[in-house]
This record gives C-alpha cells, sequence and structure tokens, in this order.
C-alpha cells in the first residue's frame, strides 16, 4: 500500500521547497500529528498516532475563499480568511483538533512554510496577525459578542526553512500571550492563554539535531537526501508509515532539492548564455577587457603616485622606485614630472 506521505514525496522531487510541494509534504497526517506533539503543549505526551486520530476532518490546503460565519453559510476550516475591509489572506494549512482528555478541548492549528527568513518584515509578527485572524473569524461559530467564553485557542506555527545558521537555525520558540502583575495581588484565574505563535527554525545543514521534530523535518525538506533514503528515514528513524514498494520511475527520481532546482536553472542560463551570437560574445569580451584595463592602469597610476610619495619623503631612491613600479628610471622621473 502507497501511502499519502509517499505520494507526496515521489511527486515533489526536485521542488521539495517550493509552495505547493511543501504543503503537500507537510498535510500528511502523521507529519502535522508530529509537529503537534513536538510544539502543542496540549499534546505533549501523545503518541504520533493518537495526535493524527486527533486531526477533525481533512487538513485544509486549497484557497477555497470563505467569508466569515455571519456573512455566509461555510463553517469550519478553510484557507483563506475574508473579512469585510481588511481584504483577504490565504493560509498554508488549517485544521482543528480535538484533545482526548475527558474534558475535550478544540484547538484551530495554523501551519505555515516560510522558505525566506528575511522576506522583509519580522515573521513572528505575521504569526501573530494570522493568529489574530484565526481568533476574529470564530464570531458567530464559536462565541457571540454576548458571550466571549465560546472561543478556542489557536496556534500559527511557522516551518522556517533556510534559516541563518549563527541565530536562529535549530531552535524551537514559541510567543503566547502572558500575565505580568503591574500593581497589587490580582489571583483569579483568567482565561488569557488563546494564542500561541510557534517559530520552527531550519536550516541547510540542520539534518542531525537533538530534536526529533527539527530531525524530522529537516530530512523531510533536506536538499541533499536521495528520495529512496528519505523514505527509509521517515519510517525507521521517525516512524512515519511510508509504502513498501518502490516503482520502478523512483530511481529516476534525484531529490527532494529545491537546490538541484537552483543547479538546473543555472544550467539553463549558462546553455542560454552559449547560444548568444559570437559577434554579442565577442562584444562583452571587448567592454570587459576594457575594464580590466582601466582597472589595472588605475591601480598602476596609484602604485607610482605611493611610490613618488615615498621617494619625495626620502624613503626610497627613485631607481629602487622604479623597479618596483615595472619602469626605467626615466620613465618614472617623466610620470613624477621631473
Amino acid at each position: 500500500m502507497r501511502t499519502y506521505l509517499s505520494d507526496g514525496i515521489e511527486s515533489a522531487g526536485i521542488y521539495a521547497q517550493y509552495d505547493g510541494h511543501v504543503k503537500r509534504l507537510l498535510k500528511d497526517r502523521n507529519v502535522l500529528a508530529c509537529i503537534l506533539t513536538g510544539t502543542v503543549k496540549e499534546f505533549q505526551g501523545y503518541s504520533m498516532k493518537e495526535a493524527a486520530d486527533c486531526i477533525e476532518k481533512e487538513p485544509e490546503v486549497s484557497s477555497r475563499p470563505v467569508m466569515p460565519a455571519q456573512m455566509g453559510k461555510i463553517f469550519g476550516s478553510s484557507t483563506e480568511s475574508t473579512i469585510p475591509g481588511e481584504g483577504s489572506i490565504t493560509y498554508d494549512i488549517v485544521f482543528t483538533v480535538y484533545t482526548k482528555d475527558k474534558e475535550r478541548v478544540k484547538l484551530y492549528v495554523n501551519v505555515e512554510a516560510q522558505n525566506s527568513f528575511y522576506p522583509g518584515y519580522d515573521l513572528v509578527t505575521r504569526g501573530v496577525f494570522y493568529g489574530a485572524r484565526l481568533l476574529s473569524e470564530q464570531m458567530d461559530k464559536e462565541f457571540t459578542p454576548k458571550n466571549y467564553d465560546g472561543i478556542k485557542k489557536v496556534y500559527s506555527i511557522w516551518i522556517c526553512m533556510n534559516a541563518p545558521q549563527n541565530s536562529a537555525a535549530d531552535s524551537i520558540t514559541e510567543y503566547s500571550i502572558q500575565p505580568k502583575a503591574v500593581y497589587g495581588d490580582y489571583t483569579r484565574n483568567d482565561r488569557y492563554d488563546l494564542l500561541s505563535v510557534v517559530m520552527i527554525c531550519l536550516s541547510r545543514d540542520t539534518v542531525r539535531s537533538e530534536n526529533a521534530l527539527i530531525g524530522m523535518l529537516s530530512n523531510l525538506l533536506s536538499a541533499d537526501l536521495p528520495v529512496e533514503k528519505k523514505k527509509e528515514m521517515m519510517e525507521e528513524q521517525y516512524g512515519l508509515p511510508m509504502s513498501a514498494e518502490m516503482e520502478s520511475e523512483v530511481s529516476n527520481m534525484c531529490n527532494l532539492s529545491y537546490g538541484i532546482a537552483e543547479a538546473a536553472a543555472a544550467e539553463a542560463r549558462e546553455k542560454a548564455r552559449a547560444e548568444v551570437t559570437a559577434e554579442m560574445v565577442a562584444k562583452y569580451e571587448k567592454i570587459l577587457e576594457k575594464t580590466v584595463a582601466e582597472k589595472e592602469n588605475a591601480i598602476a597610476e596609484n602604485t607610482i603616485n605611493i611610490l613618488g610619495s615615498l621617494v619625495r619623503d626620502h624613503l626610497l631612491d627613485v631607481p629602487e622606485a622604479a623597479k618596483r613600479a615595472g619602469l626605467s628610471v626615466s620613465e618614472f622621473n617623466k610620470r613624477m614630472g621631473n
């Protein structure tokens, strides 16, 4: 039997870090279960199977438009958040889960895959915004303006690929609402824990991590591991069910590699350059030669000026200066204006 994750790995091929394929890989219930047990405190101590069984319905990955509950008839998770006057955004993956405790708790979970760690703004702020949208969308679905107690906690979990090795890489950080006593002794047990943003930071080099979740995601999205090796590791090291048999086409698949895709693009660019006419090549070569010559002349002129200063300061005699400049004494004196 083939599993969803196995098919996802094969179909992703060299484009694993492209948006559509990353979503397909991360949508697998067992992968999501690993993310839940590795980041969500309500799922600490759960097995992968227990966590997977808690996921309600099929996680949404499409861009199906959904209006807020009071504006339309679609209820449940969706990947597009539309609020009048605020425009719309599209989530990568959104789903709901119920804990298996006697008092079952419902959570809204958003999982985002981010290839660029520095998109021009702080990713945490975007995570907070996504979480806030998931909270506001619950109006008239989980709670009403007359009773906010029905509101459900939300998690916005960000998988940041290619994080800088010297700072964020190989780390998981949670940002959540915490009370702080400013004055007095406030002892009420308020329900404030309603939004958490979790940043899972990977890097190109983070494959062997002491953290099981980071290790699993790093291997799953690795730019270096061949397909067969990746499947073997997912099953044997991380307990993710994979297909037992491989079709002959698998041998033709290189790996889940964004890097190889980039290399293929570079090869295509080189091929395009090779097809440029000889006339254009000659033109660019002349421009390059002129630029190099001008740069060399500038360097030589600067060297002569420095040597001239040393001569004028009586730190170097003319013959030695001329020798270092690669000129005859008369040529050096002429360049010096003597």
